[in-house]
């Protein structure tokens, strides 16, 4: 995707979205010095030419009985332009992988899972990455606590 022209009102209100997207557009307008309408046409904008790309309510997974967090660590068999589309593919697929990403160093994908506890991760694991020939080898990382889960990305810096 090219880079978007965006000017100083454009990032004020991406940095302000992305903290709480239920705020007013009058209270967005006076905050960054906008008409409602002026400020209404331009959120309408960010959406259109994908600067926006959803607006989510992020929910803490042990709210819905996801009792475990982790990230796994994936190495491929071999490299491939292909296989690697086609595990992302298959992995996008599967609703306990919240987040993957294809990645560079000694590793070839970091995955971003819940699971209900061990037992259901082991479940998980050994479906999804023991029993996939193109997966080498995988390592787990259980998140024991996290900090400053979903942030604003910094925009109007």
């Amino acid at each position: 995707m090219a880079k978007l022209d965006l000017d100083q009102f454009d990032l004020q209100l991406l940095e302000l979205l992305q903290s709480d997207t239920r705020t007013p557009v009058p209270a967005l307008a006076e905050r960054v010095g906008l008409s409602s309408p002026a400020c209404y046409r331009r959120i309408r904008r960010l959406r259109e030419i994908g600067a926006i790309e959803a607006e989510v309510a992020v929910v803490r997974p042990k709210t819905l009985g996801w009792g475990l967090s982790m990230i796994v660590l994936l190495v491929m068999e071999r490299e491939g332009g292909r296989t690697v589309r086609d595990i992302l593919a298959d992995l996008s697929k599967v609703p306990e992988i919240i987040e993957a990403w294809n990645v560079t160093g000694d590793y070839d994908f970091a995955v971003r899972m819940v699971a209900r506890d061990m037992e259901d991760y082991g479940d998980l694991a050994e479906r999804l990455f023991s029993g996939d020939e193109r997966i080498r080898s995988f390592k787990t990382l259980v998140i024991i606590r996290g900090e400053k889960g979903v942030m604003p990305l910094p925009a109007a810096h």
